[in-house]
């Protein structure tokens, strides 16, 4: 059994990406409002969106855990481009887990012959979380032959740029929620052009609206009714994900303050470097950061193995979602006027953590999800 500690594969793959992010990351404009597809052409080519697709689909048969140096790498560069070429764990997660072998092969090469997106389209105007509990305004209509799907799905990663959407909803006369693939020619889909986003403005998110849109009854993935079990194991996967994002993001802003540092001379002759509250505030950074890689490749281990994925999933996207906030907003703090000023990169580091916390639910969920596992009394005595 493969240790979660960092192999041989997780070093190769995490130096194919950050020579990727060096090269077209590095002195690029990625804060506009324009996600550019040259560099997602360059991550295509260096095999970083397909590595986690099977090796028979032309993906790289690569696995979670030795994907989040890469992904790690990638999100130091820029964790809008990292997320929307990482969100393919979600966007086709419900192909890998429940998809019939005959869904695989006819899906997901749009992906690997050419440069191509998923969208995993869950969340609706009216809310996301609220979907576990209320009927979903997206309905699946029977009809001969399968379903003509109507509704509309809102702040979806991907969904200007996406080939094919796993689509979340509810069958007509039925309760719960039903996961459909619909590929974006499909008669009555239409996408938005990308958001104006306050941060992450590299990842392209937008509004997928479906009128009587045709699906198959082969395009439907597992049974009528099971589309929240198809969504809290493809979740667990990706939130377990999140927290080498935030590693990676999180290490940029520890970095630049101790450029600053170095730089920056106090009112004493020295460098701030060498100030004891700077010198432990990094030390502070240091160890949240190794703590949160830790447990992210503690909780990518349990997912690839069949274990506590989603209580082990949720802690990483709580914790290192917070800690990708608070590390951003104290190198802001570190570097004074230079690190608010609108263009500078801590600033834009700081907006683009932001997102950590909200996508794929926020902390309230991430909390509710741990605790219905954390307070059963035979996790007492558990480790």
């Amino acid at each position: 059994m493969k240790s979660h500690l960092v192999t041989h594969e997780n070093a190769s793959w995490r130096q194919r990406a950050r020579d990727f992010a060096r090269t077209h990351l590095a002195d690029v404009e990625l804060d506009g409002h324009e996600p550019p597809l040259s560099v997602y052409q360059a991550a295509f080519e260096a095999g970083l969106c397909t590595a986690l697709l099977p090796e028979d689909v032309g993906g790289g048969g690569v696995g979670l855990l030795d994907l989040a140096g890469a992904a790690e790498e990638v999100a130091y560069g820029d964790v809008g481009v990292a997320t929307s070429i990482f969100v393919v764990t979600l966007g086709t997660g419900p192909l890998i887990l429940f998809g019939t072998e005959e869904q695989r092969q006819k899906w997901l090469p749009r992906l690997t012959r050419r440069l191509g997106f998923c969208s995993f389209a869950w969340t609706e105007p009216e809310g996301s979380s609220n979907l576990f509990g209320r009927p979903a305004s997206t309905v699946a209509r029977p009809v001969d032959g399968g379903y003509e799907l109507s509704g509309t799905k809102t702040t979806i990663t991907n969904a200007p740029v996406a080939s094919f959407f796993t689509v979340f909803a509810r069958i007509e006369g039925q309760n719960g929620l039903t996961a459909f693939l619909v590929p974006k020619e499909a008669r009555g889909v239409t996408t938005s052009a990308p958001y104006r986003k306050h941060g992450q403005r590299a990842s392209f998110t937008g509004e997928l609206v479906l009128d009587g849109t045709p699906v198959t009854a082969t395009d439907m993935i597992g049974r009528p009714g099971q589309g929240i079990q198809v969504a809290m194991r493809s979740f667990a996967r990706s939130r377990a994900g999140i927290g080498a994002l935030a590693v990676g993001v999180s290490r940029r802003a520890r970095d630049l303050a101790i450029e600053h540092g170095h730089a920056r001379i106090a009112s004493d002759g020295k460098p701030l470097i060498s100030q004891q509250d700077f010198r432990f505030r990094i030390a502070q950074m240091e160890a949240e950061i190794e703590a949160a890689r830790a447990l992210t490749l503690r909780a990518l281990w349990e997912v690839e193995n069949g274990r506590d994925g989603v209580r082990l999933s949720s802690c990483v996207k709580l914790l290192c979602g917070d800690m990708a906030v608070r590390i951003t907003d104290t190198a802001t703090e570190m570097l004074g006027a230079k690190g608010y000023l609108e263009g500078g990169i801590i600033e834009k580091l700081r907006r683009d953590a932001k997102a950590l916390q909200i996508y794929e639910g926020p902390p309230a969920i991430q909390k509710m999800l741990i605790a219905e596992q954390a307070t059963r009394h035979s996790r007492i005595g558990q480790p």
